[in-house]
């Protein structure tokens, strides 16, 4: 089973709602055109119970265990403050400046919109209060990362492999949407001609694809980082 953690985490990308997973199912569902006044609160909550206690996916395929007990420490070392229960920065927005990654999606969220959803339901039995303008992106637990591909918050990396590489070296033009499992890089399969046929291009000069960002990891050897994905597949 999933761990229960404190969910009054910064939930979205960006953080934008500082409340609990109850205020995120509620939006979620106004979001997808529910009326205010027929919001079906029992059925939503029943929805949030089940998202707290999803039990997380475990990798289907063979794990190398030696290979990701030397990952263990490298994790902790390298990710753990940040995404793992209980980091001292786990759930909080890591502001653009440092995180450096595509930008689009945090200004596309205004001190506006925050103010006009947290005075949205005033007159229903429910109400927000909790949304917030923020300036970046949240770290987020890495309970099945492996299964979470492409990465980033925009979805602009295709493999845990590609994201420990500087970015120079992560791919520029892949396909998304293919569901062949890439074992080796930790991802899906992004290119070839199947992946071409079922998949949608992702370009990363188009404005919001940017892979940029994300540094973190990108120095180890390239030993440590096949330990590192090795241990991240048993997350």
């Amino acid at each position: 089973m999933r761990t229960r953690v404190d969910h009054r985490y910064v939930n979205h990308w960006d953080g934008l709602l500082h409340g609990t997973l109850q205020d995120v199912v509620l939006s979620s569902a106004l979001g997808d055109s529910v009326l205010p006044k027929k919001l079906p609160l029992e059925d939503l909550k029943r929805v949030e119970n089940f998202l707290l206690d999803a039990p997380v996916p475990r990798y289907p395929f063979q794990v190398d265990q030696a290979l990701a007990s030397q990952g263990g420490p490298i994790y902790q070392q390298n990710c753990a403050v940040c995404h793992a229960v209980g980091g001292a920065r786990t759930g909080q927005v890591v502001p653009i400046t440092e995180v450096g990654t595509d930008r689009h999606r945090l200004d596309s969220w205004t001190k506006q919109a925050s103010d006009n959803y947290n005075a949205f339901g005033a007159s229903y039995p429910w109400k927000f209060n909790h949304f917030q303008k923020t300036n970046g992106y949240t770290n987020v637990l890495l309970d099945g990362i492996w299964l979470r591909a492409p990465y980033l918050h925009n979805g602009s990396v295709p493999t845990l492999t590609d994201l420990l590489e500087p970015v120079e070296n992560r791919p520029k033009v892949f396909w998304n949407g293919y569901d062949v499992y890439d074992q080796a890089k930790v991802g899906f399969v992004t290119t070839g001609p199947e992946a071409q046929r079922f998949g949608s291009k992702l370009d990363v000069t188009v404005a919001g694809n940017s892979n940029s960002g994300h540094l973190w990891g990108t120095t180890l050897t390239p030993e440590q980082k096949r330990a590192l994905v090795e241990y991240m597949k048993t997350l």
